[in-house]
């Protein structure tokens, strides 16, 4: 078996492009990020046996932040996503490794920003989550 080289997940940014991947802007303060993908399927007992249906791929991002006020010129902070959400703007989102490049792991797609939250615990500093649901078809070519 060869040597696993890990990826450390703090290494892999998910970015948000708002200019149809003009420029790109890393999630502020990233905590966490994911991508889900999930095939629908159909099964149909026969008489033959299972019949299996395929439906589209579909996928979503969720990520968590902390709320910084002063993000840097690279980074998407917390106040432009919520103005995303309000403004149900579609938008491109891509996680991918190296950054930049992509070459080890990459996958992007387009995508509503559908929940969004802001969590404001005593003790803690504020943090923020939400979910980009994927609109069409999913892109893992860098």
């Amino acid at each position: 078996m060869s040597t696993p080289t890990f990826v450390q997940s703090s290494l892999v940014p998910m970015s948000v492009s708002t200019d149809a991947g003009v420029t790109w802007k890393n999630i502020v303060c990233k905590k966490a990020a994911n991508f889900n993908g999930s095939l629908p399927t159909n099964v149909d007992d026969t008489d033959c046996g299972p019949a299996v249906g395929v439906g589209s791929p579909a996928f979503t991002f969720d990520f968590e932040g902390a709320v910084n006020t002063t993000p840097n010129s690279s980074e998407i902070s917390a106040k432009a996503l919520l103005a995303i959400f309000q403004a149900a703007q579609l938008v491109q989102i891509r996680i991918m490794f190296p950054n930049p490049g992509g070459t080890d792991f990459y996958v992007s797609g387009e995508g509503y920003l559908t929940t969004y939250n802001v969590a404001l615990a005593t003790g803690n500093v504020a943090n923020f989550t939400g979910t980009f649901t994927g609109n069409g078809a999913v892109d893992i070519t860098p």
